[in-house]
C-alpha cells in the first residue's frame, strides 16, 4: 500500500473479516500471525489484514487511494458478509473504513473517535498522534459508520477516555457492549477467556447483539485479572 502500512489478503471464502493492527503487536501474538487468521483455516473465512508500520492511526493518503480501489473494483461486493475488526486505533479504524462497505458489520473495541485537538481535545493520551489530519477522508468514525449494517462498542464504562470516545459514536445501529471492570485492556481479557473468537463468529452471523455478548461475557469470572480488578471497586 505504501511504505507505512500494507495490506494482506488471502482469499479462501465468501465472507470477509477485515483487521487493523501494527506489526509489532502482530509480532507479540504466538506464531506472529494477525489477528482472525484461525478463522480463515476454522471457517473458511477470507481475511485482509491492514498492518501499520508504526503508531500511524491508519492515516495516510495512500491508504485512502486503496480503499478507494477496492471501492472502485467492486471488491467488497464479491462477499457474501462483510466484518471490520479493530482494537484501540484499529478499533478507529476500523468504523472509519467501514464506510468503504455499506452493509457490512463492524465490532471496536475500545475505540478511539477521533484525535483531532477541535473535538477530542480532552484526551491527552496521544499528543504526538494530535498531529495527524483527523479531518480529511475517512476522518471522523462515528460518521463513517453510517453505512453499517450494525456498529459494535466494546468497551469499559468504568475506564473515562474509552467511555467518553465509546459516548460519540452514536445512531440507530450502534449497538454498545459493556465490558465492565475490564480495565486496563479489554482485549486482553477477551483474549484470556476465549471469547474473542465466538464474538466475531456470531458478528460474521449477523446473531450478535447485547444479549449475547452478555453471556460470552460471564467467561470472565474465570479470570483471575478480572476478579482482582473486581475486588478493587469494592
Amino acid at each position: 500500500v505504501s511504505d507505512k502500512h500494507a495490506a494482506l489478503f488471502i482469499d479462501a471464502g465468501r465472507k470477509l473479516l477485515v483487521t487493523f493492527e501494527r506489526r509489532s503487536t502482530i509480532m507479540e501474538r504466538p506464531r506472529a500471525v494477525p489477528r482472525g487468521f484461525e478463522l480463515v483455516s476454522k471457517n473458511g473465512w477470507s481475511l485482509l489484514t491492514i498492518i501499520a508500520e508504526d503508531d500511524t492511526w491508519f492515516r495516510d493518503s495512500r491508504l485512502f487511494g486503496f480503499f478507494d480501489r477496492q471501492v472502485d473494483d467492486g471488491f467488497f461486493e464479491d462477499f457474501d458478509d462483510v466484518v471490520f475488526f479493530g482494537v484501540r486505533e484499529g478499533g478507529y479504524a476500523a468504523g472509519a473504513y467501514s464506510v468503504a462497505a455499506p452493509g457490512a458489520r463492524v465490532v471496536m473495541v475500545r475505540p478511539v473517535a477521533t484525535l483531532s485537538p477541535s473535538v477530542a481535545g480532552w484526551d491527552r493520551r496521544f499528543v504526538a498522534q494530535r498531529r495527524l489530519d483527523f479531518t480529511s477522508r475517512y476522518g471522523y468514525a462515528p460518521d463513517m459508520i453510517e453505512a453499517a449494517e450494525e456498529a459494535f462498542v466494546v468497551f469499559d464504562p468504568t475506564v473515562p477516555h474509552d467511555a467518553i470516545h465509546a459516548a460519540m459514536f452514536r445512531g440507530s445501529n450502534l449497538v454498545p457492549l459493556r465490558a465492565r471492570y475490564a480495565r486496563p485492556q479489554v482485549e486482553r481479557l477477551l483474549d484470556q477467556v476465549d471469547i474473542t473468537v465466538p464474538l466475531l463468529e456470531q458478528d460474521m452471523a449477523g446473531t450478535l447483539s447485547q444479549a449475547s455478548f452478555a453471556k460470552l461475557f460471564r467467561a470472565r469470572r474465570k479470570s483471575s485479572a478480572y476478579l482482582r480488578n473486581l475486588l478493587k471497586q469494592t
